[in-house]
């Protein structure tokens, strides 16, 4: 019997086993878990951005890459490019969805696609980029009026098959963000036309 009682650690009246907890308890281990984690968790989701929170962190963006004195230049750009796209509220909404910092963007209102979007870039000025409309009719005769409108006003030149891109250096220029925005009118309007 007091070998009994060393091997099990306490001892029982005779003829009577250690009482068990009714079927259903949980047991001790589990119910520590519980207090501990009294919650079943959930994973994060990503809240929509606003506009005005996107566009504070593309500018914290131009500033982290950006020498001073073209920075307040690259935030007039990218404001311009805000407020020609608010202005057109009826083709044009600003993209939600996205989840990059270093990226804001437009979208076409009717159809979701994205008609442009700003790339902060590490190490170079912040870019510009002009989505063509999938699916359209003389798709190919707009872009190529994109891209000489842009590289009339770039330093770099596009040729076939390259993204629609132009740099912030040029578009600080007033009469180049003129020319571009005039080109971006015209495409927005034909899309528009073609979707009627």
């Amino acid at each position: 019997m007091m070998e009994d009682t060393l091997q099990h650690g306490r001892a029982h009246p005779a003829g009577q086993s250690e009482p068990r907890a009714p079927e259903g308890t949980p047991s001790r281990r589990a119910a520590a878990g519980a207090a501990r984690d009294p919650k079943p968790r959930s994973s994060p989701r990503r809240e929509s951005r606003t506009l005005a929170v996107a566009r504070e962190a593309f500018v914290a963006a131009i500033a982290r890459d950006t020498p001073g004195t073209d920075r307040p230049r690259f935030v007039k750009v990218i404001d311009a490019l805000i407020a020609w796209s608010v202005a057109r509220s009826t083709a044009l909404r600003f993209r939600t969805d996205e989840k990059r910092n270093d990226v804001l963007a437009f979208e076409l209102a009717e159809t979701g696609e994205v008609f442009w979007s700003a790339l902060a870039v590490r190490g170079a000025s912040p870019t510009l980029e002009v989505h063509m409309p999938a699916g359209r009719e003389r798709s190919a005769e707009d872009r190529r009026t994109v891209m000489e409108t842009l590289n009339a006003h770039s330093r770099g030149v596009l040729v076939e098959g390259d993204r629609l891109r132009i740099g912030f250096g040029a578009l600080k220029n007033d009469g180049a963000r003129a020319a571009v925005l005039d080109a971006m009118q015209k495409l927005l309007v034909k899309g528009a036309s073609g979707a009627a």
